[in-house]
């Protein structure tokens, strides 16, 4: 498998139910061979802007509130990679989930 890229969308898992995913994690952390894993955003279709939500165009949607983690070999095909800003506005809505002060 060729390195995964921060900001590709992949398919995992096969049908009936395959799961769309935003990859998160760094490249860099993306190329270590020791490491099985990718962190990801589960990308949906039915979503607005409010909430965790951020518009990846083409009528996806990454949900920042529902971060976890994914075996490489898991993914099954890239889609597409989304855009520079794209990934700007995904980096400003996990600071804000995360940067978020308790009251």
């Amino acid at each position: 498998m060729r390195p995964l890229r921060r900001g590709e969308i992949w398919t995992i898992g096969t049908a009936p139910a395959p799961h769309t995913v935003l990859v998160i994690s760094s490249t860099v952390y993306n190329e270590i061979p020791s490491e099985p894993t990718v962190l990801v955003a589960m990308v949906v279709e039915q979503a607005t802007d409010e909430g965790f939500c951020v518009d990846l165009g083409q009528g996806q949607w990454a949900v920042m509130g529902l971060v976890t983690f994914v075996a490489k070999a898991n993914l099954t095909q890239c889609r597409r990679r989304v855009d520079v800003q794209t990934l700007t506005n995904v980096n400003n809505m996990l600071f804000k989930i995360l940067a978020t002060p308790e009251r």
